[in-house]
């Protein structure tokens, strides 16, 4: 009983620090270049191609979801002339935009969320209000900037990169869209305007009630979430509130439309920590079972079918539980010889026992 009540505490314990760990790293992922809200330094201007910004603010960037204007695709162009690192010539696709905020402090390398896309500004033209981006063969597969074109005028959303420990009225959001999701429905419920959105059955562990969610760089919150596997449906709802619906591409947007997803990143640390831990919880459980079946033995009695018998071949007290060294001091434990003598009131090895117990555990 007190060894197992110690690895209930434990778990716990260690569930606590998984999700604490995880919000703390979150903190600490490369984030903004410049701030939640720009600070006085992120709106100074790029002169003749040199960058006015110090560097210390230009080696990180994340987005909070909070778009700051519509803007308009000039360009969307493939050529087979660019130059990579070695010199050499390769295959890419450039597309030009038109901005007017983002441009506020943006310089040559600077990072801009086009459509939840975080996008590397390689030309400035600030008489134009334009600039250029390159987009990568897997920005094209895993996106839909891809499919904008040009002449119908099509809008997206921008949003600068934003500053570590500035305020953030929407999300983490990376600019690393998942996947594309495709609009099933849309409604209105008097001044909401609801979304239904198809998304692959891989991502959905990701997407929860109430849980954040960005939609073409939209830090927007999750109402309803249907899976029914890689076979069924697998959807999800959001609305737009009022005042958003006119400052975002998504009202203009109609039923068989694509929209770039992003999933909270906190969904996927989270994740990734659990995967590590429940081997670890795993051979807690399975140890403490095998302890529990000894001390049965110990005790006179015989262990149940349903119980897996143990020997002293079979646990190794002296040892720690593989994967936990932190946990379980490596400390000595009683020999067989030692356990199995006993006082004349039959309560020695009970003692040796529970010391033994209460060093390791």
């Amino acid at each position: 009983v007190i060894v197992a009540t110690s690895s209930l505490s434990y778990s716990a314990k260690m569930v606590s620090f998984i999700l604490g760990t995880t919000f703390l790293l979150s903190s600490l992922l490369p984030h903004g270049s410049h701030g939640f809200a720009p600070s006085s330094l992120s709106t100074r201007r790029h002169v003749g191609g040199q960058s006015s910004i110090p560097t210390s603010l230009t080696t990180h960037h994340m987005f909070t979801g909070i778009i700051e204007e519509m803007g308009e695709v000039i360009s969307l162009e493939t050529r087979d002339d660019m130059t990579l690192w070695d010199g050499s010539k390769g295959k890419g696709t450039e597309m030009v935009l038109k901005g007017d905020i983002v441009l506020d402090g943006a310089y040559l390398g600077c990072s801009i969320s086009v459509n939840g896309v975080c996008l590397t500004a390689t030309e400035i033209d600030e008489d134009a209000k334009t600039f250029k981006v390159g987009l990568a063969p897997e920005t094209l597969r895993k996106t839909n900037l891809g499919t904008y074109v040009p002449e119908s005028q099509q809008r997206v959303n921008m949003e600068r990169a934003s500053e570590i420990g500035g305020r953030n009225s929407g999300h983490f959001v990376q600019g690393h869209v998942d996947n594309v999701g495709t609009i099933m429905d849309q409604w209105i419920d008097e001044n909401s305007l609801f979304f239904k959105i198809a998304f692959p059955y891989e991502f959905m562990r990701y997407v929860v009630p109430k849980g954040f969610i960005a939609i073409d760089g939209t830090s927007l919150t999750v109402c309803d979430v249907h899976s029914e596997g890689e076979d069924g449906e697998n959807w999800f709802t959001f609305m737009l509130v009022e005042y958003t619906q006119k400052k975002i591409i998504l009202p203009s947007k109609k039923v068989g439309d694509t929209v770039n997803v992003e999933v909270d990143v906190l969904g996927k640390y989270s994740e990734r920590a659990w995967e590590a831990f429940v081997p670890k919880m795993e051979a807690l459980e399975t140890k403490v079972k095998q302890l529990e079946a000894r001390l049965q033995e110990l005790e006179g009695g015989e262990s149940t079918a349903s119980s897996s018998s143990a020997t002293d071949n079979d646990v190794n007290y002296g040892q720690p539980i593989g994967g936990l060294s932190n946990v379980a001091a490596a400390a000595t434990a009683p020999t067989p010889e030692q356990v199995k003598v006993k006082n004349t009131d039959g309560t020695e090895w009970v003692r040796t026992k529970q010391s033994f117990f209460d060093t390791q555990y």
